[in-house]
């Protein structure tokens, strides 16, 4: 037997005997492993372009055929050669919130739910109409609660509408001047948490 058997003897006869190394050299993998399987999410596009599809301003760029003439089709950028650069995707723009005589029609954008709707109707028929009262963040919060029971609890697509009755948001607005000092306390660590109502 060499000293260099001796040594790898040794060293995995450590490891035998030592749980804790083993453990932290599985934790460690794990951790690498996570970090490579997520590594390239942020890189993605939000928008998958048809095959056809150009970035507006782009023209297409023709791949070289063995003839010396290039064309354009398909059947030619089918198999993308390594270290091709893709083409950037053209966002699709939401639809546009609309008010209607008797309804705010509101458009979910990316991560917003029935309470981020409820919470963009209520503050444009405030700013429409001002109540008779000084309206606070926690008239606030509760008013967008009671307009999302109404609405609905529901998970909601990247630009789908939600209309909300005005009269339904003119209800809130009546009911939320009824709460009293308490009520309002205890919604104080509620209104805390919505940046566009802190103080």
């Amino acid at each position: 037997m060499t000293d260099g058997e001796t040594g790898d003897g040794g060293f995995l006869e450590r490891l035998r005997n030592s749980p804790r190394t083993v453990s932290t050299i599985i934790v460690i993998l794990i951790v690498v492993g996570a970090i490579f399987a997520f590594s390239d999410r942020g890189a993605k596009p939000e928008v998958t372009p048809s095959p056809t599809a150009t970035p507006v301003g782009e023209s297409p760029a023709p791949e070289a055929t063995p003839e010396g003439t290039s064309t354009a089709s398909p059947e030619a950028t089918e198999a993308p050669t390594e270290g091709a650069v893709k083409p950037t995707p053209v966002p699709v723009p939401l639809p546009e919130a609309k008010e209607t005589d008797t309804a705010y029609i509101e458009v979910a954008a990316r991560g917003e739910g029935v309470t981020h709707l409820a919470r963009k109707a209520m503050l444009r028929h405030i700013a429409a109409a001002e109540p008779d009262y000084e309206v606070t963040a926690e008239h606030k919060v509760w008013m967008e609660d009671y307009l999302k029971d109404q609405v609905g609890r529901k998970s909601l697509a990247l630009g789908e509408n939600v209309e909300i009755q005005k009269e339904l948001v003119r209800n809130a607005v009546a009911e939320a001047k009824k709460l009293t000092d308490a009520q309002r306390k205890n919604l104080t660590r509620y209104s805390q948490l919505v940046t566009a109502y802190r103080r």
